[in-house]
């Protein structure tokens, strides 16, 4: 049995089946005649470790038309080419995918863009009700009223999610709290506020690991629990981060639950653990202490899981080389660059650190004396707005700026923790370093190219 198929087995049989539904997805591609476009589900939505549905040629006029069992869960991504596109579904629910200017786009039955409601809540939250705790800059507002905040984002949500018995309900409710925990963790009463929150969202009610909301807003809770408020309960060894993992994990009620809230830690710890040294030595300590204590079969293989896909992109592995866009929308195939060395730079306008970073790429480049090219890869929403970024900054000699998008093909290929994300390439296209940090990028630079 393949691996591809085993995920299979275990995500149609032995994860609990949500909904009956069949669902619809058809697609109108006129850029692409003659493509094959594959589906993918998740085996969970801790690791987010892809698993294929099914595979379709489209039918020489761009056309294509498949129909998936709701069991593949409401998260599903489609890739066509380089391309791809994720998008939450329901039971019994139909969505067409057209390709409009470039972007695979989604509608549902009704010819509307496929969670409006999700992106409207999201948008309204982001709009009127963050500025009264935020300010421009993105800081905490020293003063506020924090009883009116609680308010308005209950009118707020209320106007999406009203309807409890919807089945986009969880979705909505659950993307809702992470918004929601953003405030709260920043209040100064943090521990017995999250305490009520977690009570509300979690202990009082059945776990849903197949909800992808509800297990990233356990990812966000087990963050902030492990590395902001790590000295209000957690009294052991700062070091020791699988002892904070199992400390803060053990406070929640279910077994199932607090088995869980590990496999979520364990996933947030390789986002402060980016190099690879310190990923290799986080692994083998999840491998230790809390791989073999968990009991139930199908988060321990969700753990498995985590592991295998943060540690997906490792020195001595070739780089794939994929086919993106310039910021003129010309298109640029990876393997035709040439240079003795590029440093892969994953970045984004809205990443502060990203930004930042850019202001050593002079000096990176000048130290190797004509032996590197800096590949600088955006994930933004859209090429448009990476190109009003670069149109305003100084241009210089050895950076090349290429598009790949949130959903692009890269990120379906490596796993990306965190921005900006540096990866060393020698001649054969081979990873020779990951420096996890701007800071690190120089001395890596340094022991690489000589």
């Amino acid at each position: 049995m393949s691996i591809r198929l085993f995920y299979l087995v275990i995500w149609l049989f032995i994860i609990p089946v949500a909904g009956k539904g069949a669902i619809i997805i058809e697609g109108q591609l006129s850029g692409n005649p003659h493509s094959l476009i594959t589906l993918y589900g998740y085996a969970d939505y801790i690791s987010k470790a892809p698993v294929e549905i099914l595979k379709v040629h489209t039918n020489g006029a761009g056309n294509f038309r498949v129909t998936v069992s709701d069991s593949c869960g409401p998260l599903v991504k489609l890739l066509v080419e380089n391309r791809s596109l994720s998008f939450f579904t329901l039971p019994g629910g139909a969505y067409s995918i057209q390709d409009t200017t470039g972007q695979l786009t989604v509608t549902d039955a009704a010819g509307v863009p496929v969670n409006q409601l999700l992106h409207s809540m999201e948008q309204a939250l982001l709009e009127n009700w963050y500025p009264l705790f935020m300010d421009t800059t993105g800081r905490f507002r020293p003063v506020m009223p924090v009883d009116s905040i609680f308010q308005r984002f209950r009118e707020i949500v209320l106007q999406y999610a009203n309807d409890t018995a919807s089945a986009a309900y969880p979705l909505l409710h659950y993307d809702a709290a992470i918004y929601y925990l953003s405030f709260v963790q920043q209040l100064p009463d943090t521990t017995g506020l999250m305490d009520h929150f977690e009570n509300d969202y979690f202990n009082n009610l059945p776990v849903q690991e197949r909800n992808p909301f509800y297990t990233k807003l356990l990812e966000d809770d087990m963050f902030i629990r492990m590395f902001f408020l790590v000295n209000q309960r957690y009294k052991g060894s700062a070091d020791n981060l699988t002892g904070r993992i199992t400390h803060e994990a053990a406070y929640f009620k279910s077994p199932q639950l607090q088995q869980l809230a590990l496999a979520a830690g364990c996933n947030q710890a390789y986002r402060v653990n980016r190099e690879p040294g310190q990923k290799d030595e986080l692994s083998r300590r999840i491998r230790a202490t809390i791989l073999d204590s968990l009991t139930h079969p199908g988060i321990r293989t969700m753990l498995t899981h985590v592991i295998t896909e943060n540690t997906r992109a490792r020195i001595g592995n070739k780089f794939p080389m994929l086919t993106l866009k310039n910021e003129k929308n010309e298109t640029v195939n990876f393997a035709d660059i040439k240079s003795d060395f590029i440093l892969v730079d994953f970045w984004a306008t809205w990443c502060w650190g990203c930004v930042e970073g850019m202001k050593n790429f002079p000096s990176w480049i000048s130290q190797c004396n004509g032996q590197l090219t800096i590949v600088s890869i955006s994930v933004d929403d859209n090429l448009q707005q990476m190109k009003a970024f670069l149109d305003k900054r100084e241009k210089f000699p050895g950076i090349l700026s290429l598009y790949n998008g949130r959903t692009g093909g890269y990120l379906d290929k490596l796993q990306i923790s965190g921005y900006p994300t540096y990866i060393l390439l020698n001649k054969n296209r081979e990873i020779i370093a990951m420096p996890g940090y701007t800071s690190a990028v120089a001395e890596q630079l340094k022991i690489n190219i000589k």
